[in-house]
Formats: structure tokens, sequence, C-alpha cells
């Protein structure tokens, strides 16, 4: 059950707590230990949740933190001047805390005494409106995995240098659920047929979106509606017309702030006004009703010019009244035998066993033919390996029938407390939203859902993870994209998934959505936390309605000219007596939301996510924060942070925006940094206190750092020369440095001299970007051993790199960017490059000839080259690997175009040319790049997969 999940972690607050308050622990630990008994009791209730239960559950949540943030107060307005008042302020507050815990336990207790079902309150219900409202990264791309048997296992092998990609190739998967055949046949429809609409039928699991997903981001199908207008529309069973019509226009055209406000039928105008006259490809995914579709018909022109929609149903009649005239595609269920090929691959076996064999029948009447019902019970059999296949037979007793749902409740319920939040978590991102891996485990933990590691050296960062691997593996999260190196990048919860959890997400009131501007909310003393569809400056909430909010997240993607000042509005609402409870403040993609300059008030705030908000100023009380875990600043004009950040005993993720240190900084603060295992965009001088602070930092895991010179004349002196000596030697002993940006450059911009140290004891380090003047690439020992991803910019290289990276045996992917050699040929000996897959050369204005010989780059899929304008063709031989499926040439010559698609017909060609001028090469970075330019890479000298995400 939910309540399991949220007693869980509210014991464990309770943990924290005590640990926390050791100097009044006699006061208040035998109360808390009263208490965790009664709380214990809740769990493993058979019956629904309950709302007293609930409510007075939260009540126990709301005590312990209105007295962590009392007690965090009091020694601010009192300092350490006051100790024996402060300790008497604190021993009070302490007795009124047990009292408190006291009665509530005393109600806990008469409620466990009572026999189940009789404390129902469905008015706890939640009527909250959770639509999908899809954002500006939610639109399917052909970079996407969008099968779920393609996330199985994947940080597992990643790590261990196994996985590369994905577990199967995409044909594979498609022959697993039987759809190798349907998609040249849609492919074909669409591109041939005059049927305006082709509708997919099928029951819950039966895989119309996956086979829509696969037609959708087929080479074919981009390439016949390329530059055309394509949508992918995810719609629930909480979609109402304006919200799909809202979802709609904001894909298909610039959508503006009053939109919301706007009638169906003037949405349907607006929409009609949009698509006509364009060849459009839009995909309605889930549509439930025939009146759904009659409400949404007209908002699509009916015009002969190629336009088509892909409509994917339930329900058989919906299919023919969209368009009677077109014979459905009705879903296929698998044979017995396919069934059970899938369902060992699914379980992770090869092939069929003696244990295995009795329980075939069983598995095959319950997997029903549908492929999700295969994917997720074979995926959760797969984690029950340890006590045989005996350990199966009471989960398949379970099953009755091969309804999907059923074997939905069966993963869920098979989940430990904490895992089940952090997956109902998931409901609050729109539907098909691809929600960044980087950006959810640190909610997660922000949020206080991972349990603390029981041996000291592990940290929470290593048990987060474990629970995003466990759900992968189980299938309840699709990796949905990957980095071109083959790690996962974003992820998606499937929306047959979220229909089913939904529900339990409202059980519980974890959070409340809020949609359109003019919505108005109950009033409620449980309300957990705010999501935020709608445009703040007209939300209508205040804090009465909300006063022991934890989280506020927006997914407000307003235009870009229109601060979101509404943002702190509200913040300033929830600041005060009684308040302040926030844990997560994430205005992740807001522009310009206004913050209060009493931002630090909030003092049990974790996590303070402001990435692509472009904000120039950050209020100086952010160094007030004491728990703060994260704070990202990435994609923001801010150059300036307060001082005291550096004496947040808690922050382990920095995001920066090349911020430098300041010079005045106390060094009493050196010895005590944070235990910092992200520090991304700090830039650092001769003048930087490298030696008393940043060597300090011995744990990191992620570092993106710049070295400026202050002036040209500063280059040779032998202050500047000791001060980036200490610097690469701090860097060369980081052991559990995973990945490294490192960036030379003068006052000015210009790359200067990089002067590389060995890095060859750094075993963890799989990711190394490095821009600035080399003046010979390092020898292969001295190089990380497991390096991966390999970026180089601007080295101005004069000899040939290509025979020394050959050497490197685990790499993956090579960028070879702006300037990074200046040579005009590149010879790659026999036998190297054996782990390659991704290879960019971009604006290598000198490179003229590549010569490849045999038994190089065997494992080579892209090939990606960009303003090279002098090279005059590309090794032939590349044509005759099998893996080697996509070359991109973007702004390259026309005859050598036309060469290379003479000389490589089987190969997927993707041409590309920008109208714009290469950015001279001191201003190699622009401070004042859109999203849109970092998006396109275009002006060559960084690559956005580059960027840490």
């Amino acid at each position: 059950m939910a309540l399991d999940a949220v007693v869980t972690v509210i014991i464990q607050k309770m943990d924290v707590v005590a640990e926390e308050s050791i100097t009044y622990k006699k006061v208040i630990g035998t109360q808390l230990n009263k208490m965790k008994k009664a709380l214990k009791k809740m769990q493993g209730n058979e019956t629904n949740v309950k709302g007293d239960y609930l409510r007075n559950l939260y009540e126990v949540e709301d005590a312990i933190d209105s007295f962590a943030l009392r007690i965090k107060r009091q020694r601010k307005r009192m300092g350490f001047l006051m100790n024996h008042a402060l300790f008497l302020k604190n021993f009070t507050a302490c007795k009124k805390f047990s009292r408190k815990l006291k009665k509530i336990q005393k109600k806990i207790v008469a409620l466990n005494d009572q026999k189940p079902g009789n404390v129902e309150n469905a008015s706890l219900r939640s009527n909250c409106s959770y639509q999908n409202y899809e954002q500006n990264e939610a639109q399917i791309n052909s970079n996407d995995m969008t099968l779920p048997g393609k996330s199985f296992i994947i940080r597992e092998r990643w790590e261990q240098g196994k996985f590369m990609f994905s577990s199967f190739s995409d044909e594979q998967e498609l022959h697993n659920v039987g759809f190798e055949r349907d998609v040249p046949d849609l492919v074909k429809r669409l591109t041939e047929e005059d049927n305006r609409i082709i509708s997919l039928v099928g029951e819950m699991g039966s895989g119309k979106t996956t086979l829509a997903r696969a037609v959708y981001g087929n080479r074919r199908i981009k390439d016949h509606f390329k530059s055309r207008c394509c949508a992918w529309i995810a719609i629930s069973k909480d979609s109402s017309t304006k919200d799909v019509l809202l979802n709609l226009l904001k894909q298909v055209g610039e959508s503006k702030d009053q939109d919301g406000e706007l009638t169906e039928q003037m949405l349907q105008t607006r929409v009609w006004e949009r698509l006509k006259d364009r060849k459009f490809l839009i995909v309605l995914d889930g549509v439930w009703s025939s009146e759904l579709w009659e409400n949404l018909k007209n908002a699509f022109p009916d015009e002969e010019n190629g336009s088509k929609i892909i409509l994917t149903t339930r329900d058989e009649h919906v299919a023919k009244d969209a368009f009677p005239k077109s014979l459905p595609h009705y879903m296929k269920k698998l044979n017995d035998e396919k069934s059970w090929n899938f369902f060992l691959q699914k379980v992770g076996r090869l092939e069929e066993s003696e244990e295995s064999s009795p329980l075939k029948e069983k598995i095959i009447e319950i997997c029903n033919g549908l492929p999700l019902n295969i994917i997720l019970l074979g995926s959760l059999l797969s984690t029950k390996k340890d006590k045989g296949y005996e350990e199966w037979v009471p989960i398949l007793n379970r099953l009755e029938n091969g309804q999907t749902s059923d074997i939905l409740s069966l993963c869920y319920d098979d989940l430990d407390a904490h895992s089940k939040l952090c997956l109902l978590y998931l409901m609050l991102f729109p539907q098909e939203y691809n929600i960044p891996i980087r950006r959810l485990l640190r909610l997660w933990l922000a949020e206080g859902f991972v349990k603390l590691p029981k041996k000291q050296d592990v940290l929470q960062e290593d048990e987060v993870k474990q629970y995003f691997d466990s759900l992968v593996i189980r299938s309840l999260i699709q990796v949905s994209k990957l980095r071109s190196d083959g790690s996962p990048r974003k992820c998606r919860l499937l929306g047959v998934l979220r229909d089913c959890f939904l529900d339990k997400a409202r059980d519980i009131r974890l959070f409340h959505v809020h949609v359109h501007p003019h919505d108005e909310v109950a009033a409620s003393d449980i309300e957990r936390r705010l999501v935020e569809y709608a445009d703040a400056n007209k939300c209508s909430l205040d804090r009465s309605k909300f006063p022991y909010l934890r989280s506020y997240v927006s997914f407000n993607f307003q235009k870009k000219d229109i601060p979101a000042t509404g943002v702190g509005n509200l913040l300033r609402n929830m600041i005060g007596k009684d308040f302040g409870l926030l844990r997560v403040l994430d205005l992740e993609g807001v522009y310009k939301p206004s913050l209060p300059d009493n931002l630090g008030d909030l003092f049990l705030l974790r996590y303070l996510g402001l990435r692509w908000t472009f904000l120039d100023k950050l209020p100086k009380s952010v160094g007030d924060l004491p728990y703060l875990q994260t704070l990202d600043l990435k994609h923001t004009y801010i150059n300036r942070i307060p001082t005291s950040i550096w004496k947040l005993k808690h922050l382990q993720h920095l995001d920066l925006n090349e911020i430098s240190l300041d010079k005045e900084m106390p060094l009493h603060l050196s010895g005590s940094l944070p235990p910092l295992l992200t520090l991304w965009g700090l830039s650092v001088d001769p003048e930087s206190p490298v030696n008393k602070c940043l060597s300090k930092l011995t744990q990191l895991r992620e570092l993106g750092i710049s070295f400026r010179l202050n002036n040209p004349d500063d280059r040779s002196s032998q202050a500047t020369s000791d001060s980036r000596k200490d610097l690469l030697e701090w860097i060369s002993k980081l052991k559990s440095l995973e990945s490294l940006r490192l960036r030379a450059k003068d006052d000015s911009g210009r790359p200067s001299e990089l002067n590389l140290q060995p890095l060859s004891a750094l075993e963890k380090l799989s990711n190394l970007n490095l821009l600035g003047k080399l003046q010979k690439l390092p020898e292969v020992v001295q190089f990380p051993p497991n390096i991966k991803v390999l970026t180089l910019s601007v080295s101005q290289l004069v000899d040939d790199p290509m025979p020394t990276l050959g050497k490197l045996p685990r790499l993956t992917v090579l960028r070879l960017l702006a300037n990074s050699y200046n040579g005009r040929e590149i010879f790659c000996p026999p036998e190297t490059f054996t782990e390659l897959r991704v290879l960019k050369l971009w604006m290598l204005k000198d490179l003229k000839k590549w010569e490849l010989k045999e038994g190089t780059m065997e494992k080579l899929q892209e090939l990606n080259i960009r303003c090279c304008s002098n090279l005059d063709s590309i090794p032939s031989t590349l044509s005759q690997k099998r893996d080697f499926k996509d070359l991109i040439l973007t702004n390259m010559p026309k005859e050598f175009k036309e060469k290379v698609e003479k000389n490589f017909s089987e190969v997927h060609i993707t041409v590309k040319d920008y109208n714009f001028t290469p950015l001279p090469l001191w201003q190699w970075e622009r401070e004042d790049v859109s999203p849109n330019e970092v998006a396109s890479n275009v002006n060559g000298y960084s690559d956005g997969e580059i960027s840490h995400s």
C-alpha cells in the first residue's frame, strides 16, 4: 500500500530529527520511540487508505518538520552568543513537540484498535485534475528509445562496460513483440495512401503506443514529413477536450499565455489556423471516446495535401466513427510460441529450463499474448532468482487472468516502501514528459524518499541510483533517451502505467496539480506538494490553502519575454510564521522567476532548481539554507554566488554557469567546505584560493572547471604557473571522479595552454572533455584507463591524434571539435578504435584526407561531419561496416555531399545546412546563447551532449 511508504519515510524523518537534536534527545527520545511503534502498526494493514489515518500521519510529519524549523529559526535569530537562553527556548520547544506527538499517538492507537473499514473517509480523495500538458521536451524524437525492453539492466551493463546503446536492436525488439511487419505496412499507408486517418485499435497492453512510436520515429516517415508539422499528443483518462487542444497548440504553433482562457471553440479555430496549408502528422494517443473525437475533429483542416492523423484507441467504435472509410489496424496478440520466447528474454533466460517448463502454460495464460503483460511479468520474475523457480509459484497464483491492471498492482506491491514513493513521484510530471534522470534522482533525495545507508562508506547518492536501476529493470520506468555513449539520459512513464498509479498517488495526497489559471482549490491541511502547469501570475492560490507545503514544482514554460513574477508572489506567501516547510523549489525552465530576498528563511529547503531560468541575480540569503543539497544555476546569467554557500555542510550538487570564486573568500571557510559530489561550471584564476579551498574537495564525481588567466601578460608568470599546476595536481588525485570538463582560456575568452597532467590514476573517469591548447596528446598510458567518451576542442594539435586515440581500449565516443586538429590528414591504423560507436569531426578546416585501414572502427554506428570544407571524401570501407547506419553532414560542400550519397547508398544520410556565421575563435563560448542555439549546436565549438545534464 502507498500508506506503508508514507509511514516508512516519516519514521526515517523521526530518526534524523533525534540524531540532529542530540542535546534534547532525552526529552523527545521516549515519545519518538512510542510514536514509531504506533506508526509501525499501521504498516501491513490490508484495508484501503484511511482518511483519518492519513490525516494523523501527516500531522506527525508536520509536527516533526515544524519542530526542526523552529529550532533552526531560533539558532539563527539568537546566534551562539546566547547559548543559555537558546537552550531554554529549545528545551521548551522540545517539551511542546513531545506533548504534540503524544496527543497524535493516542489518536493513532485508537484507530489501530478499530476494525478495518470503519474509518474510511471518502472526502479525502483528491478532486484534482491531473492533465497531460505536453511541454517543450515531451515531443517524441528519433533519438528516443521507444520500447520498454530496451531499458533492460541499463546502468549495470553500462557501468560494467558491457552495455552500449541498447541491449537489443530496434529490429530485434520489434520482432519480439510481433510488429516487424506492421511498421512497413503502416509507413506505406501514411506515405502512399489517401486515407486521412489511420486508427490503431487494441486492448490495454497490446502495444498500440509502442507501434505508433515506431512508425512516428521511422526514418521514411521523418523524411516524408521533413520540415513539416509533427506532434505527439498523449491523452489520459482525465484529459478534457480543452487540455488536448492546448497541448496540440503548444506543439504546432506559438502558444500564448492567454490561450488557457479561450473556449474550446476558440482553441479549435486557433489550432485549425496553425495547421492550415501545412502538411502535418499528428498522433492522438489514447482517444477514449467518440465524444472526445467529435470535439477535436474540427481542429484539423481537411485538405488533400498528404496530412495524416494516427489515432490509437481501445474502443473500436471510436476508430470507425473517426474515419469510416479507412479500415482500422487491429493489434494482434502474440501466439504462444512468441509469447514464451519473449517472456524468457525478459526474465533473462536464453532458453527453456526443466524448472520453468511446468509453469509455462500458466505464464502463457496470464500473459494472454499481450506484450506489456509479458514485459511486466518477465521483468518482475527476473528479480526472483535467488530462491529458484519455486519463488515464482505464489506470485503466479495471485494472477487469475491476463488483466494488465492486476499485473501492474502486483508489480507495485512487490516494491519496498521507498521505491513505491519514488515511482508515484513520477506522476507529478506531465504525461509522456522526458524526465532528465539527473533531475529526478536529486528530487527523490531532496524529498526524503531514499533510505539512509547502513554502511558509512555508502552514500545516499548510491542508494538512489539503485532505486532507479531497480525500477528500470522491472520495466516500471522506461529509459526514453540515451547519450551517444549509451548511458541513460532521460526517462518517462508509460501512459498505461500512469493511469494505474495515478490513483495511488491521489490516495495519499502526494501532490496537487494546478492546471488552469483560475482553478479554485479547496482548503486542506494535508496538501503536500504543488505542481504548477498554469501561469503563476494568474494563480489564485494563497498560503492559507497550503500551510504545510513541502514542494513547489513548475512546468509553466511561458514566453521568454515575460518574467514569471507570479512565482515570487507565491513564494513570499509561503515564507513567514508557521510557514517555510518547503523542501523542494524546482523552477527549471521557468523564465526569470522573481525570487524573494528572504528565500533563506526556507530553512528546510533541500533542492533549489533554477536551470534554464536565465536569472541574473540570486538572493544572498541562499547561503542561509542549512540543509540545501542541490543548487542548480546552470543556464542562468548569475555570475556571483554568496561566499556563505561554502559553509553549507549538506550541499552535494552545485551546478554553476562559469561563476568565479570570490577572491575575498574568508580563509576560515576553506577548512569546512561542503561534501560536494558535483561541482560544475566553476571558473578560477591565479588569485582564486585553489590550494586553500578546492584541494579540500576530495569526493567529487563530476567536475566542470575553467582556468582563466588574469591578462595575457600573466601567461608566463611564476604565480600563474604554480596556480595552474596546483589545480591540475588536485584534479589528478580525485579518485572518485567520473566526469571531467577542463577548460583553459585567457581573460578575453581565448583558449590558452592546457598543460594537462597525467590522469592515469583516475580509474573511474569515463567522460573527459578538454578545451584548450595542447602541445601534444598525452601518451596512452597517461589517459584514464576506463575512458569511454573523449572530447577535444581548440586543442590545435599538429600531429595526427588518431594513432594514439585509437589505442584507448574502451573509447566509445570521440568528438574532435573546432580546431582540435590543424593537420591535413588523419590515419587510422589497423585494429584500432575497437569499441568506437560515435565519431564527430567538426570544423577541422585544414583536414583534407582521411585514411582508414582494415579492422578499424568495426563497431562504428554514427559519423557526424560538420564544416570540414576541405575534406575530399569519406573512406569507402566504412560502408562495409555492419553496424554503420547514420551519417550526418552539416554545412558540407555540394560536391562532397553528392559523392557521399553515391558511395553510401545503404546508409541513412541526414543533410543539414544552417545559415549562420561561425563564431570567431575568441568567442568560442557565448554567454548569451539561447536554448535553441544550444540544441542545434551551430557554432561547432561545443556539443549539447557534452554538457553536464
